[in-house]
């Protein structure tokens, strides 16, 4: 049956066009979900900047933050993918080992992903200077990857930030789709970074009970942030998605990675794989370009026409450097 085309209006408000995509999804889509139960909860492990986070990467303390990380998703059967910056990986004389971090989460059966060569800034690049970020960034990790017989196909952009422009972010999105990238979005963000400066300083400082007082702090603070978005993403989407955790590679993670697979735990989460969490359909709303790294929930919201509510604060004492 053909529709005369003055049945069918077209709205071509952006604004009114998302909004109608959402009522979409509220209608049809988190029905293929149903209602979460906060019982049965999931989330996906995803740990940015491997082999380990800082730019002036010691080989032996990236050894041992990957073998520790590794270590414990195995024991908790924690799925997980890591996204790499592979100039890390570019130092004379090291490069085979460096190279072997990478295999290690190859070996465990975790996948590997790319976060462009050098941690580029996109708000500092071209749209032609990034993707040539992406493609360095690719040569080693889709090698070995190919060599252990595991996928290599998602993208996690740097800063979480999509593009200074609409424009630039669809052009970007088509580029990597032609590479043969799925997007990595995130949609429990956080603060993390800071409390692993904090970290690394006690253990310069070699006080245990500082470490100890940050690893605690660190797990109530993702605690809290874990429950905001909980409870915006029931709100706004009628039911909690399967849920995309960012962490980093790095030394506060490998000591306190037990303690916060058990807080999730502790939250009635199951762990799943980055691709069974974009089985979801809230993966599939529409999202807007941000000048900040916002959660997907925040972007879902604000392509929706919402306001949003940014997650917790760190303590103000976590914003303090250690002397």
């Amino acid at each position: 049956m053909t529709v005369p085309s003055s049945v069918i209006s077209i709205p071509k408000n952006p604004l009114i066009i998302r909004s109608l995509l959402f009522l979409a999804f509220l209608a049809f889509g988190s029905l293929a979900f149903g209602q979460s139960d906060p019982k049965n909860r999931m989330i996906a492990f995803t740990f940015d900047d491997l082999p380990m986070t800082g730019a002036a990467m010691e080989l032996k303390e990236a050894s041992d933050v990957t073998r520790k990380l590794i270590a414990k998703l195995k024991t908790d059967e924690v799925p997980a993918i890591g996204f790499v910056n592979e100039s890390k990986l570019i130092v004379p004389g090291e490069i085979d080992r460096r190279t072997s971090l990478l295999e290690m989460w190859l070996q465990a059966g975790f996948e590997l992903g790319n976060h462009t060569y050098s941690h580029v800034s996109i708000d500092n690049a071209t749209l032609d200077e990034y993707l040539e970020e992406v493609i360095r960034g690719e040569t080693i990790s889709k090698a070995i990857s190919n060599k252990y017989k595991k996928p290599y196909r998602f993208f996690r952009h740097t800063q979480l930030r999509t593009g200074p422009t609409e424009e630039f972010r669809r052009n970007l999105d088509l580029l990597l789709k032609m590479r043969g990238y799925t997007i990595a979005p995130v949609t429990i963000d956080s603060n993390e970074y800071i409390y692993a400066v904090r970290y690394v300083e006690a253990i310069q400082k070699r006080d245990p009970a500082l470490k100890q007082k940050i690893i605690d702090s660190y797990l109530t603070y993702m605690e809290s942030v874990t429950a905001h978005f909980e409870r915006i993403s029931s709100g706004f989407l009628g039911y909690e998605p399967r849920q995309i955790l960012l962490l980093h590679a790095n030394r506060l993670n490998a000591d306190g990675l037990e303690q916060l697979i058990a807080m999730y735990k502790s939250r009635g989460y199951g762990f799943v794989s980055l691709t069974e969490a974009l089985a979801d359909p809230a993966y599939r709303l529409p999202e807007v370009t941000s000048s900040r790294g916002l959660s997907w929930i925040h972007r879902w919201m604000l392509a929706a026409g919402k306001e949003i509510s940014p997650e917790p604060d760190v303590p103000d004492w976590v914003n303090t450097r250690i002397q």
